[in-house]
């Protein structure tokens, strides 16, 4: 495959476009391409073109548009990931994951059972942080698009204005609001979107759980066995693409 750059001020009418300088540090430092070898590049919205390099110079690199290429399709479902933040590098994890599997956006939550600082997690360079693992996931699942991420904030705050259409709560099995299966999702028409609400590694609080189920939000696990909080985002969304995905 050949190497891929993410340059967002790629437009369909443009000949040329300019990497940012860490795209084209790697393409010229790293990976010592130069004038004239091929690459493909994208703009994080849904437009990727073969291209050839024209300029290579420290941070400075200029590529040539050739063909526009084909795009994944997009997931069956607009999906958002509204995740617990999780200690260290496992957020991280999440964030990766959540992207491979073509998540619209993130939203990551203080929760009651959260085991960090919120002055800690509210920093920018946290985001910042996570915005650049999400890139990486993207250029390696040759994903087309970039998923947004917000700001942490607190459950309450995301519970006052849920996002439009389905809410899915994921829980433990052992939860007091004995969770549905997967499968009963199929006695429904296949949503436009839909909020996918995971937990941090001590689970939901009961006021929580509660909180969400008084909004229309609906409690499902993936079955018996309690998960890791990391694995949570891969199993649980590669699990609702697969479902929705049925004909």
């Amino acid at each position: 495959m050949l190497p891929r750059f993410y340059a967002p001020d790629l437009d369909d009418d443009r000949s040329v476009v300019t990497l940012p300088r860490d795209e084209a540090r790697h393409l010229a430092r790293v990976l010592r391409l130069a004038a004239g070898d091929e690459v493909t590049v994208f703009n994080g919205r849904g437009a990727e073109f073969r291209a050839v390099v024209e300029t290579a110079v420290r941070d400075t690199a200029v590529l040539r548009l050739m063909d526009a290429l084909p795009v994944p399709d997009a997931p069956p479902v607009q999906m958002v990931l509204v995740q617990a933040i999780l200690k260290g590098g496992s957020m991280d994890d999440a964030v990766r994951d959540a992207t491979m599997m073509g998540v619209e956006s993130i939203e990551p939550l203080l929760t009651a059972h959260t085991d960090v600082k919120a002055s800690a997690v509210k920093r920018p360079e946290i985001v910042d942080r996570w915005n650049r693992v999400a890139l990486a996931s993207v250029k390696q699942s040759r994903r087309s698009t970039l998923p947004r991420i917000h700001p942490p904030r607190s459950f309450d705050e995301w519970i006052a204005a849920p996002s439009a259409g389905i809410i899915l709560i994921f829980v433990e099995p052992s939860a007091d609001c004995a969770p549905q299966s997967l499968k009963s999702l199929l006695d429904h028409d296949v949503p436009a979107r839909a909020a996918v609400l995971l937990g941090p590694e001590g689970g939901w609080s009961a006021a929580e759980v509660a909180q969400a189920l008084a909004t229309g939000a609906m409690a499902v696990s993936l079955g018996p066995l309690t998960l890791r909080a990391e694995s949570m985002p891969v199993a649980a969304l590669a699990a609702l693409n697969a479902l929705w995905a049925q004909p």
